[in-house]
């Protein structure tokens, strides 16, 4: 897919094998870092799968709300929740162990699409995502590029913690630069309970009286 961006007008090409079928994803410019929507695209995806279905006799509107079913996490009151973004089976596994120990509900994705499709109908307490998730290339993260335009009031209410096989763990400034909470480095994937409790406890003091107001409306 060709894209054109409408602040600098520079032209780059996104593979299509890296948009998903979800609505509502934007993506940075990587000159000027200007909000793309890809929503047409992606529409159309959606209608010519629609397309397919119809032809096989099976209703579009049924088969996108057995979609948005799917999507929907049923979770007690009071628990928390992650969502662990990795293709790495083995790195999951020991990320997911640390969070099952943390007394987390974690709900795995392996593909950008079914992510995405999990933060537009649930709420985390905590998204896990590496680097590299659904792309060879940090810059082609669609769901971190997705995550980065969260709007702020949103943005507040979940931990971001991004692993990277380059980055530095705990690089504040580097963090801040990238729009995530936390870095880690998989060579530190064992100090992650350590590092991770500490990282959110700092965190929900920052924000705990904002999350606690919006709590109070019925916001959160």
């Amino acid at each position: 897919m060709k894209v054109n961006c409408p602040g600098c007008h520079a032209a780059f090409t996104v593979p299509d094998e890296k948009i998903p079928d979800v609505k509502g994803v934007r993506i940075l410019c990587p000159k000027c870092k200007v909000p793309i929507d890809l929503g047409q695209r992606i529409e159309s995806s959606i209608h010519a799968v629609q397309g397919e279905l119809s032809a096989l006799g099976v209703d579009g509107e049924v088969a996108d709300l057995q979609e948005d079913v799917m999507a929907l996490d049923v979770v007690e009151e009071g628990v928390k929740t992650a969502l662990l973004c990795s293709t790495d089976q083995i790195r999951a596994e020991k990320i997911r162990q640390t969070l099952d120990e943390l007394s987390f509900f974690v709900v795995q994705a392996g593909r950008a699409d079914y992510a995405l499709r999990k933060l537009n109908n649930n709420h985390y307490d905590l998204i896990v995502l590496e680097e590299r998730f659904g792309s060879g290339k940090p810059g082609e993260n669609l769901v971190l590029h997705h995550l980065q335009l969260s709007p702020m009031h949103l943005r507040r209410q979940f931990f971001l913690l991004l692993f990277s096989d380059t980055l530095p763990t705990l690089d504040g400034m580097l963090a801040y630069r990238i729009g995530v909470n936390m870095i880690m480095n998989y060579k530190d994937i064992e100090k992650t309970k350590v590092l991770l409790v500490r990282a959110m406890k700092d965190h929900k003091m920052s924000y705990g009286l904002y999350m606690d107001e919006l709590t109070r409306r019925g916001q959160r």
